[in-house]
């Protein structure tokens, strides 16, 4: 399977030229109760479905893995830490240094970023076994 979704982006956002200014823009974007902010929450959340247990996320932080400032095209990283709750025995468990990649397109004209992450769980198929 494989997560994507579409962000609008700030009409005060100042287009970002390198790595550095990138990541700070996710992180504005981003941030705790945006819309886009509950978007990636919700794709994470399907992402780690294997994993159990109501899910929380805490300390998002990006990094900036491909950048392509004529284009605005590329790659980051999220790394987070994943809390599971298991609600009928109460048993929380960490799990810190999670991380997941994200390919990201910008069209300027819509002002709109799509994210589409790395597919994940079982990717074979019964043609992997003949």
């Amino acid at each position: 399977m494989q997560e994507a979704f579409n962000i609008s982006l700030p009409d005060d956002l100042v287009i970002p030229q390198n790595n550095d200014q990138l990541q700070k823009a996710m992180e504005v974007i981003f941030q705790s109760g945006s819309e886009p902010y509950e978007n990636l929450i919700a794709a994470l959340t399907e992402e780690n479905k294997d994993k159990f247990g109501s899910s929380k996320f805490d300390k998002l932080q990006f990094e900036v893995k491909q950048f392509a400032p004529a284009t605005l095209n590329g790659r980051l990283r999220i790394q987070y830490k994943l809390e599971l709750t298991f609600s009928c025995s109460g048993i929380i468990n960490d799990l810190n240094n999670q991380h997941s990649y994200w390919n990201f397109e910008t069209d300027q004209l819509s002002g709109r970023m799509h994210f589409q992450g790395d597919e994940y769980g079982d990717l074979r198929s019964t043609a992997d076994e003949f």
